[in-house]
């Protein structure tokens, strides 16, 4: 009689949540693509289903990724987390969103659903195929962010409008900028007059493209030291979330925040009230549309 083969699938941990490697590739990146190999042959109908071979399937999270990186790794490593359980005991996701580009799809919308096919090791991945322009699906994948399940913070939507003002498309009003973030149009109507500033100040495009929204309002303002020290703030913050990363921290000082929160006031009894007043944001100036004064203060 033959023996039952009784072994058993290692049963998935957190600490086996993979992400997916990035291309860097961005928004000018894959218009050369396109230019050069075109799109490849896909299904007639618009957002047709497909099974994609995982191989095929790429990740550029500048062009499609309008959430900051490194932010938000608890909740994200949790959701993936139980999505990639959810795999293992048979069950069924939704499917990821791509943009075909000659021999490759790009995940628009589904980047935590792909991280759970990889953390169970799933060689195809279920999609549907966007038809849409390029552009169109820069935006698709914006407004999908905003209704993902970690919704987008203040600073991710601030850094993705700050995206749309550099873009400078013809089409964006402040209006419509302010609707795709979800911000107020003052904050629009300011980064307008930040970009200005910083080309009469002869920055170059390039440097522009690779700035913050904080750091482009410093720059515009001229507190070039100010900007200098939130560098090496954002650097130092990076550091210290990497050490709790690495003592595996993260989630037991986000699963009790009561906990935390003691925890926090015994190591320093003014720690949580400087904590509040760091996190306490500056009210949003009212933007007159009529006001022909120059916006220059951000």
């Amino acid at each position: 009689m033959a023996k039952k083969n009784t072994q058993r699938k290692r049963t998935l941990i957190r600490s086996d949540v993979k992400t997916p490697a990035d291309t860097y590739e961005s928004i000018r990146d894959l218009e050369a693509r396109l230019k050069a190999e075109g799109q490849p042959v896909i299904p007639d109908a618009d957002g047709a289903g497909v099974v994609l071979e995982r191989d095929t399937i790429r990740v550029a999270e500048k062009a499609f990724q309008w959430r900051r990186p490194q932010r938000n790794m608890v909740p994200r490593h949790d959701v993936i987390y139980d999505m990639a359980k959810a795999l293992r005991d048979g069950r069924k996701l939704p499917p990821i969103v791509v943009f075909p580009v000659g021999d490759a799809f790009y995940v628009m919308d589904g980047h935590h659903r792909l991280s759970a096919y990889d953390t169970a090791n799933k060689a195809e991945v279920p999609a549907k195929v966007f038809t849409g322009t390029l552009e169109e699906a820069e935006r698709y994948a914006l407004r999908s962010n905003s209704r993902d399940k970690i919704p987008m913070g203040r600073a991710d939507k601030l850094e993705a409008a700050w995206r749309l003002v550099r873009q400078g498309k013809k089409r964006d009003s402040i209006a419509s900028i302010a609707n795709d973030a979800n911000i107020a149009e003052s904050t629009v109507s300011n980064m307008r007059a930040a970009l200005r500033k910083l080309r009469q100040l002869e920055v170059p495009e390039e440097d522009i493209l690779e700035m913050s929204w904080n750091r482009a309002r410093l720059r515009a303002q001229g507190t070039e030291d100010q900007a200098e020290l939130e560098d090496w703030r954002e650097a130092e913050a990076q550091k210290l979330i990497d050490d709790i990363v690495r003592a595996k921290l993260g989630g037991r000082l986000t699963k009790n925040p009561d906990i935390t929160a003691i925890a926090l006031a015994k190591l320093h009894d003014g720690l949580p009230q400087a904590l509040m007043a760091e996190w306490t944001e500056p009210a949003e100036a009212p933007y007159d549309a009529d006001d022909q004064t120059p916006d220059y203060d951000f």
